[in-house]
């Protein structure tokens, strides 16, 4: 009796032990997976440490490309306003130099006007005067035929007063001295004094009267 209770009694115990171990072997076998499930979800220790480092790179990887696209930006920026303030430096240049011709050409056609305009004057003068002249010699024409100047005027119809101003600047009549013994001759360009209405001599057209 002994013996047996002796026997079942170490027969329990090597039960418990058993049941002992088990309990823990599957204890430690839930700990494992429950530390591999951790593992995949990015816990444990040894888990935390990686996803920390890939945060940190991409994290300084995305840092240095925005600098890089920083300073990008600024140097094309830099480009583009030394381009505009290049562009703006020649403009204005070329607006000054504009200008100051505009100067030189008012100068240089004040200078020609002045020029061109005495040269026009003087051939004006000239011409009027030449024309007054043949005015004139046509109007003495007129009274070495006959006429007064009263029918001169009213032939022309001219004011009296403006035929007989006419007449003033009819070419002089070149007259030369007659010899002792000899009368003035009309030959040769020598013109004689014309006579007045009633046939007498007259040095003056101008003096004879209507």
């Amino acid at each position: 009796m002994a013996r047996q209770l002796g026997y079942g009694g170490g027969v329990a115990v090597r039960r418990r032990v058993n049941v002992g171990r088990g309990v823990a072997l599957v204890l430690q076998a839930r700990r494992q997976k429950l530390v591999d499930s951790e593992c995949g979800c990015g816990g444990g220790r040894h888990a935390s440490v990686a996803p920390s480092v890939a945060v940190m790179t991409a994290a300084g990887t995305s840092k240095v490309e925005a600098r890089r696209r920083a300073r990008e930006a600024t140097r094309r920026a830099n480009e583009a306003r030394a381009a505009r303030e290049k562009a703006n430096i020649e403009n204005a240049a070329n607006y000054m130099v504009a200008k100051a011709r505009l100067a030189e050409i008012d100068a240089w056609e004040t200078e020609r006007l002045a020029a061109v305009t005495e040269l026009v004057r003087a051939e004006a003068t000239k011409r009027r005067a030449g024309t007054r002249a043949a005015a004139g010699a046509a109007i003495r024409l007129l009274r070495e035929s006959g006429e007064t100047l009263t029918t001169i005027a009213e032939l022309t119809g001219d004011g009296l007063g403006e035929v007989r101003a006419m007449l003033r600047h009819a070419p002089k009549i070149e007259k030369r001295t007659a010899r002792k013994g000899s009368h003035a001759l009309g030959g040769f360009g020598v013109v004689g004094p014309s006579e007045g209405p009633g046939g007498g001599a007259t040095d003056n057209p101008e003096a004879a009267s209507a």
